[in-house]
């Protein structure tokens, strides 16, 4: 007996909406219900206050937990059909006889402690002494928690990673206008994924030309990895403007963003712009960062190739065609016939009867 399957993506959509919002109520309550609790042992200040407390604490903990279960939930769904789609279009690409590189993991965008995605890396701060300020340049700590709950597979705040970058590196902040400007290096992401139990290297890939650099980075992509790389980004938004003139001035159309309408509308700032942005000083132009993504996956359809990339600036995903990615690759990351970007991958624990002696 035939049976239809049925997808209702617009219900599956308001299931998912209504779970966010239900999850943003039960903690907006779980709040109210900790101030109010925390008033009453002040009020109290006895032994019985204590055992109040301790018991609170407990089913406060519980609320959370349920909480970040609807939080979960949601993110499942939304996941799950994404992954639909992008079965059923790679379905489609094949009947045409095209193909169409093997859909990855989903790289989720960075989130905050809630568990929910924060607005931009702008919101992130460095630590210091004296307490945290706002850091401006925190596009590698965003990026590398994206990678990292994408190879541990459960969301890790970009704050956490953020703090434990300074922790582990001693980073000191550079301060402008009252905002930490320190940037960040390969070995800092590298010593901070390690910390997390993922390994990080700089791999370097062959590109003499644009169809050389598309196949290395199509073999890497292929792998069980998180890919990083160091792009050259506008460092603000252009103007009030933020229409598609706004984009063409750097030589394309408006990037297919992968989110709403509504995000789009958040400005140009941090697009890739198409320049490797090597300026005649040895430094990035005017206008211009060099800026980390996360590259989510690559795409060939319709005889084009594209590349998708996680970007922090915004915090959203981002598509660009090939050529624009290739030619946006920062200077730094880039010679004469090679090129590099970051890997991180999970590595199995050696067994100890393997285990290799090292030479003192």
């Amino acid at each position: 007996m035939e049976k239809t399957l049925r997808i209702h993506r617009e219900a599956i959509q308001e299931t998912i909406r209504q779970l966010r919002a239900w999850s943003a109520r039960w903690e907006e309550t779980r709040s109210q219900a900790q101030r109010a609790a925390q008033a009453l042992v002040d009020a109290a200040q006895a032994a019985p206050a204590r055992f109040f407390e301790a018991a609170t604490a407990r089913a406060l903990l519980q609320l959370q937990q349920d909480g970040e279960r609807i939080q979960r939930l949601a993110g499942i769904l939304e996941e799950a059909l994404q992954r639909l789609e992008e079965a059923f279009h790679q379905a489609a690409q094949i009947m045409r006889g095209e193909w169409i590189a093997p859909p990855l993991p989903t790289t989720p965008l960075a989130v905050g402690a809630s568990g929910r995605p924060i607005p931009n890396q702008f919101v992130l701060q460095f630590p210091t002494p004296q307490g945290p300020i706002p850091w401006a340049t925190a596009c590698g700590p965003a990026a590398l928690s994206m990678a990292l709950s994408r190879l541990t597979r459960h969301p890790i705040p970009a704050q956490e990673v953020a703090n434990r970058l300074v922790e582990i590196t001693g980073k000191a902040p550079e301060i402008e206008g009252g905002r930490a400007t320190a940037l960040t290096t390969t070995r800092d992401l590298i010593s901070t994924a390690n910390a997390y139990g993922i390994h990080g290297e700089r791999v370097y890939l062959m590109g003499r030309s644009s169809e050389e650099a598309w196949q290395e980075l199509q073999g890497l992509v292929r792998q069980p990895v998180a890919v990083m790389a160091l792009v050259t980004a506008k460092s603000a938004t252009t103007s009030s403007t933020r229409d598609n003139a706004d984009w063409e001035s750097y030589g394309l159309k408006a990037p297919e963003i992968i989110v709403s309408e509504e995000d789009r509308r958040k400005g140009d700032g941090g697009i890739l712009t198409g320049s490797n942005g090597k300026y005649k000083n040895g430094k990035d132009k005017p206008g211009e960062i060099a800026h980390w993504v996360v590259i989510d996956r690559l795409e060939e359809r319709d005889g084009k190739r594209y590349v998708v990339v996680n970007n922090p600036y915004h915090n959203r995903q981002e598509r660009y065609s090939w050529e624009h990615f290739w030619e946006s690759m920062n200077h730094q990351a880039r010679g004469k016939d090679r090129w590099w970007v970051l890997k991180l991958e999970t590595r199995p624990p050696v067994p100890e009867g393997n285990a290799v002696a090292s030479s003192p």
